[in-house]
Formats: C-alpha cells, sequence, structure tokens
C-alpha cells in the first residue's frame, strides 16, 4: 500500500488536501484523535463476540420475565401464541396473558423501529454502537433497580421453589396480574429490539440473539455441519449462540432459587451490556478498501 502524497511535492494546496481529508475521513485522520475515531466504523474481526454475549443475556432476562410474568421478553415467538390464545380466553385462569404478551410484543417492535433508525447515522461506528448498546443496558438497569427495590413485587421474587402449594400460586397468580409488572417487561422488550437490529447491522444474520427456532433449522441443514472446526464459521457461531442462551437461562434460574433473586439476574445482564457499550468505544477500525479509498466514500 502506498504512502499518502507529501503536500509540499504533490503541487496540491493544504486546503484541498484538508477538504478531501474530510471528506474521507479515516485514512487520513491521525491515529491520536481518539473522540474522532468514534466515528470510524468498527472492524468486523470478531465482532460477532459481542453479540454472542447477547445471547447470554437474552437467556438471563427471559428466564426472569417469564418466572415474573409467564410471558417473554425477547422470545416473541411464544408470546404471539400466547396473544392468539386468549381470543379463546385461555390458558384456563390466565386472563390476562394475552395483554403481557402484547404489551412484550410492541414494545419490542417498538424497539426494533426506534434502533433502526441507527442506520441513518452511520449504523457500524463505533459511537452508534456503543450508543445503542449503553441505552439497551440502561434499560436493563432501571428494571433491575425496580425489581432490587421492590417496586414491581412480580420482579422482586427471590428462593423461588420448583413447588407450589395452592396459597403460593394464588400469591404467584396475583404477582403475574399486577399491571406494574408490565412496566420492566416492556423496559426489556423494548432494549431486545436493539439488541437484535445490532446483529442484522453488523451482517452476522446467523446470530439473531433473541431466537432459537430459525438458528436450529439452519444449523441442522447446514451442509457443512461436520466439517473442521475452523471451516465452517456460521456453524460455530450457532452453537455457541444457543449454547449461551441456555447458559444465561441455568444460571437466570438458579439465581432465582438463591436470596439474590430475579435482580441479581438482571443487574449481571446490564452489567454485560455495560461492558459490550465500553468495549465497542475501544473495538479497532475497520480499513477502508482501495475502492473506497479511490472513491472517497469512507
Amino acid at each position: 500500500m502506498s504512502s499518502d502524497p507529501d503536500p509540499n511535492n504533490s503541487g496540491i494546496s493544504t486546503p484541498t488536501l484538508q477538504k478531501r481529508s474530510c471528506a474521507t475521513g479515516d485514512a487520513r485522520r491521525p491515529r491520536g484523535a481518539w473522540l474522532s475515531n468514534l466515528l470510524d466504523d468498527v472492524s468486523l474481526r470478531h465482532a460477532d463476540t459481542p453479540l454472542l454475549a447477547c445471547c447470554m443475556v437474552s437467556g438471563l432476562c427471559d428466564s426472569v420475565a417469564f418466572n415474573a410474568t409467564g410471558t417473554f421478553a425477547s422470545m416473541q415467538t411464544g408470546n404471539t401464541i400466547f396473544l392468539a390464545l386468549g381470543a379463546a380466553s385461555l390458558p384456563p385462569n390466565m386472563t390476562l396473558l394475552w395483554l403481557r404478551a402484547l404489551v412484550s410484543i410492541s414494545a419490542f417492535w417498538a424497539g426494533c423501529f426506534v434502533f433502526a433508525r441507527a442506520r441513518d447515522l452511520r449504523p457500524q461506528s463505533k459511537a452508534t454502537l456503543a450508543i445503542s448498546f449503553l441505552l439497551q443496558a440502561i434499560f436493563i438497569l432501571v428494571t433491575a433497580a425496580l425489581a432490587q427495590a421492590h417496586v414491581v413485587p412480580a420482579f422482586a421474587q427471590a428462593r423461588l421453589s420448583p413447588t407450589l402449594d395452592h396459597e403460593q400460586e394464588i400469591v404467584r397468580a396475583a404477582l403475574e396480574e399486577d399491571p406494574l409488572a408490565l412496566l420492566p417487561l416492556a423496559l426489556l422488550a423494548f432494549q431486545f429490539g436493539g439488541q437484535i437490529v445490532a446483529s442484522r447491522v453488523l451482517g452476522f444474520n446467523e446470530v439473531p440473539t433473541n431466537v432459537l427456532t430459525s438458528l436450529y433449522c439452519d444449523l441442522l441443514s447446514d451442509p457443512l455441519l461436520f466439517a473442521r472446526l475452523g471451516k465452517n464459521h456460521k456453524r460455530n457461531r450457532r452453537v455457541i449462540a444457543a449454547v449461551l442462551l441456555v447458559v444465561g437461562g441455568i444460571v437466570g434460574g438458579w439465581l432465582q432459587r438463591t436470596s439474590a433473586g430475579m435482580s441479581a439476574a438482571l443487574w449481571i445482564a446490564g452489567g454485560i451490556k455495560m461492558v459490550i457499550a465500553a468495549a465497542w468505544l475501544m473495538w479497532s477500525s475497520r480499513e477502508p478498501t482501495s475502492g473506497e479509498k479511490s472513491a472517497g466514500t469512507v
């Protein structure tokens, strides 16, 4: 790769070079200008790692959302069935399950729509991704704070038992039906919309981060399913994504059986998103291609 021309020998005036530098932006900016580098697009090398971590976040949060409300915050297929069953007043003794499902679906839709607007603002830039994940983290941490402060009793549960007697079932049903439970459910679902949008923006469609049905199909129908470890990266990502989502659900479940309770699982999930947001700020920049350099489109 040739070096940049010397302004003293190129015959091009300094103001002209400065204008061209502003247009291209990336290659000619001083590498010490950290703030300006935040406008760089991230390198896609290992950029799947934060998305895989999000799979664990999905497991943690959905384990809480389901135990608290009987619905999901990220997996909207199940919620769609709950909504459909509500038309027949089913399941029995869960008359408002459809409403909770509708709130989660609507918040998820809203999250997808809002976070997708980043496509107009350099969606793969360090700043855009960092802000996106910071907002997602804030939504989870607010939910964790509401749970920790017992503002929403359904999300403040701890020491859950695998079996319930009749009286405990009545108490649990009352917690699920509490209208306050809709607030943290909506907060979680909204930020999960941003999470799946990020996987699409970065081009890792094989890691949707919060749904496994299509992932299972793509994994098991892959003609290179049994290829060597380094020969099929998409397969590797799908396997890791499924494992991490299950691990997140297991960790969340066991935390809820302890005195730490639901809030602990949410604090961990929010902490993971905060780390991801900070990581994007320090991520290496994508190197412009030769075509982009010559066309001045980077």
